[in-house]
């Protein structure tokens, strides 16, 4: 560590020289201009003018499996360093500009520019500093809450149709998932914060954590819209299910307030009433023993810990 001693000069100017060997990495010369940034640590972090976030094309093989080829793109995606990513390969399937074509729709701001024979062009519209990592968290949370809305629907009502709408929208909160992880891995790049975000640095990272609670939430709610779909069930049953599910959404609902309001009470009522809710699990567990309600009980016991764990982090979050 390079230690300078602070000087001041008239009567409220304070002077720190620069350590001459990262000045001339940071190509300074006399009258350039720095930008400085106050961390909530008390430290300040200074940039050099010649810092620039990379713009540079990322090119990728397409000699590899699908998946694999998907996953770099979503680990692109969410580093979020290139605004454009050319996939090469001489004879690239049908397979592949199908699935990558379909995996673009996952991703916000991401769109095929050129789809040749000899590549594939993706390039990135987004504009993340009208995006914060609180209004994707807000937005998952509301489509979760309607997942739960639907849900109670389609026991109540034993309307299938209804199933299909909530595993549909399971994809969106896929989609703003993936939002957040690339917005948050942005809020740890000091040179692309976002002018709209307020969160901290240790509030961006409990509702990153928060974020994947939410996600795996979105999944369970999916997986039981499923198997009520093909499940015959007696009435007694999907009474049963039918309370269980407003329950969750309310536990679900007050961890997600509890964590915007860094509200330690509320959160430890959530964890009160979660461990509560296993008792209703076991009573319903032996209304049948049909593998299929098992597999939604265990669902919602899923749900449950998830839940469990964002109220965790809201009390972490009332610490500071």
């Amino acid at each position: 560590m390079d230690t300078r001693k602070v000087q001041i000069t008239g009567k409220s100017t304070y002077i720190v020289t620069l350590p001459k060997k990262w000045a001339t990495m940071a190509q300074l010369e006399s009258g350039s201009p720095v930008s400085m940034l106050y961390n909530e640590d008390g430290s300040l972090l200074i940039m050099p003018p010649a810092i620039k976030i990379s713009k540079d094309i990322r090119k990728i093989k397409a000699d590899k499996n699908v998946e694999q080829l998907k996953r770099d793109i979503i680990g692109l995606y969410i580093v979020g360093k290139y605004n454009t990513i050319e996939i090469q390969g001489p004879n690239i399937s049908k397979e592949i500009r199908n699935e990558v074509k379909d995996l673009c729709k996952h991703l916000v701001g991401f769109e095929i520019v050129e789809n040749m024979k000899s590549g594939i062009v993706i390039q990135n519209y987004l504009d993340t500093d009208e995006f914060t990592i609180q209004k994707g968290l807000k937005r998952m949370s509301s489509l979760v809450y309607l997942m739960f809305d639907e849900l109670i629907m389609a026991f109540d009502g034993n309307d299938p149709s209804i199933c299909k709408d909530i595993i549909n929208r399971d994809d969106d909160i896929d989609r703003m998932f993936l939002l957040v992880s690339k917005q948050y891995v942005e809020r740890l790049n000091f040179q692309r914060l976002s002018k709209n975000d307020n969160l901290s640095m240790i509030q961006a990272f409990y509702h990153r954590l928060a974020a994947g609670n939410v996600e795996r939430i979105g999944d369970h709610i999916s997986k039981i819209a499923l198997h009520v779909e093909y499940t015959e069930m007696s009435d007694d049953a999907r009474a049963s299910m039918s309370e269980i599910c407003h329950e969750l959404q309310t536990i679900f609902m007050d961890a997600m307030e509890s964590l915007r309001e860094s509200n330690n009470s509320l959160a430890n009522d959530v964890l009160t009433k979660a461990e509560e809710f296993n008792s209703k699990l076991v009573i319903a567990g032996q209304l049948s023993t049909d593998g299929s309600l098992e597999i939604i009980i265990d669902s919602f016991s899923r749900i449950r810990d998830y839940a469990s764990n964002i109220a965790e982090h809201a009390i972490d979050l009332s610490q500071l």
